[in-house]
C-alpha cells in the first residue's frame, strides 16, 4: 500500500534515500565486506563491474578482493580467484556511490543485496554485508594486470609519429613522475611549488598536480574515505602517465598514505619513470605547521586524517627521503638527483 509522508522541513529526497531514527543510523559507505553466494552458471569474472541492488538503490559495484571461499561440507576456507555456480565466499567490494546499510545480523533488509549482470540483467549473486573490519582497513584495488592486458587487446591506439627519443631531444629531459608523499603539514606542497619554479627557470617542461587542483575538478565527487582516496590516486596516476608519455616531467604532491596503493600507482606509471620522494616529518611538526587542520580533527569536525585516525604507512624504498628542517636545500637535492641520473638536463 502506498503512503504519503509530509516533512516538516523542505529536504530533497528521492528513491533510494532512507528515513531513519536519529539514534539508529545506518552506515554510509562505498567500501564494505560481504559473504557472497554465486548463482550464475557462468563463472564470476572479478574484473567486470556489476549492478548491485540494495534496498531501493541500484548502482555499479567492483570487486577489490576475494578473500576466500567456504566449503559448505567441511566449512574449510580456501583461496580462489573467482566463484563458480553455488560457491560461497567472503569478498571486499566498492560501489560507485555510497549506500546506506547495516550488517546483515543487525538488519536483514539493509544488510542484504543482489548482484545483476549489466549485459543479461540476470541475478548472478546474492550477498550479506558483514562488519568484521572497518572500511578504512579494507584493501582497495585500482589496477589489475588481467584488466590491463584485456584492455590492450580491445583498445587500439593510433600509431604515434613522434618517438620518445625525439621528445627527449626537443625537451632535453625524460618524462618522469616525481611523487611527493607525506603527512598534512609536512611541507610537501611547499616543496612541490618550489621545485616546479626551479625546474621551469632551468628550462624544463613540467606540470604540477596536487590534491587541491585535482579534487576541485576531476575528483570533485570523491570524499576522503580510503576507497575514494584510492580512486582519486588512480586518476592522478593515469594523468601523470599520459604526461610522461609526452615527455613531460610531472610533480605529484599527494599524501597517498597506503603503501599498497602506492605500489599500484607505480604499476600504472611504470617503475622506470616513477620516483618516490618522502617528506619525512613528525606528527608534532605537522601539527605546528598546520594547526588549524589538526584542531578541526581534535574537535571532531573531520575524519580519515592520515597520521591521526588513518594510518600513514612509511614508504618501504623511496627514491629520496627529505626532512622539512632542510627546506632551504630540499629542492636542490632533487635537482641534483635529476641531473646525476640524466633525467634533466640530458646534456
Amino acid at each position: 500500500q502506498s503512503v504519503t509522508i509530509t516533512l516538516e522541513d523542505e529536504i530533497d529526497i528521492s528513491r533510494g534515500d532512507m528515513i531513519v531514527y536519529p539514534d539508529n543510523l545506518p552506515r554510509v559507505e562505498r567500501h564494505f565486506e560481504s559473504m557472497l553466494v554465486w548463482m550464475d552458471e557462468k563463472p564470476m569474472d572479478p574484473n567486470v563491474q556489476l549492478f548491485i541492488k540494495h534496498a531501493n538503490n541500484t548502482t555499479r559495484v567492483k570487486f577489490d578482493q576475494i578473500k576466500y571461499k567456504v566449503d559448505v561440507n567441511t566449512l574449510q576456507k580456501s583461496s580462489i580467484d573467482h566463484f563458480e555456480l553455488n560457491e560461497i565466499g567472503r569478498v571486499v567490494m566498492t560501489t560507485n556511490k555510497a549506500i546506506f546499510f547495516d550488517p546483515y545480523k543487525k538488519n536483514r533488509s539493509t544488510g542484504s543485496f543482489i548482484l545483476i549482470d549489466p549485459m543479461t540483467h540476470n541475478t548472478v549473486a546474492v550477498g550479506m554485508i558483514i562488519d568484521k573490519l572497518n572500511a578504512e582497513d579494507l584493501p582497495s584495488k585500482i589496477v589489475d594486470e588481467k584488466t590491463l592486458e584485456a584492455n590492450k587487446s580491445r583498445i587500439h591506439r593510433g600509431e604515434c609519429l613522434v618517438q620518445d627519443v625525439q621528445r627527449e631531444k626537443r625537451y632535453n629531459q625524460k618524462g618522469t613522475t616525481l611523487w611527493i608523499t607525506g603527512l598534512h603539514g609536512s611541507g610537501k606542497n611547499e616543496l612541490a611549488f618550489t621545485l616546479e619554479k626551479e625546474l621551469f627557470d632551468a628550462g624544463a617542461t613540467v606540470v604540477l598536480l596536487d590534491g587541491s587542483s585535482i579534487r576541485s575538478g576531476l575528483s570533485n565527487e570523491l570524499d576522503f574515505s580510503p576507497a575514494d582516496r584510492a580512486e582519486h590516486l588512480r586518476r592522478v596516476a593515469h594523468i601523470s602517465k599520459l604526461l610522461n608519455d609526452q615527455g613531460i616531467i610531472t610533480i605529484c604532491s599527494f599524501i597517498s598514505p597506503d603503501e599498497n596503493i602506492r605500489k599500484q600507482v607505480v604499476q600504472i606509471i611504470g617503475e622506470d619513470r616513477f620516483k618516490l620522494i618522502h617528506m619525512d616529518a613528525s606528527l608534532e611538526f605537522c601539527k605546528k605547521n598546520k594547526p588549524e587542520l589538526y584542531e578541526k580533527f581534535e574537535e571532531g569536525l573531520i575524519a580519515n586524517l592520515p597520521g591521526a585516525d588513518l594510518q600513514f604507512t612509511t614508504p618501504e624504498s623511496p627514491t629520496l627521503v627529505l626532512k622539512p628542517e632542510n627546506r632551504a636545500t630540499n629542492s636542490k637535492t632533487i635537482m641534483e638527483y635529476l641531473a646525476d641520473h640524466k633525467i634533466f638536463p640530458l646534456i
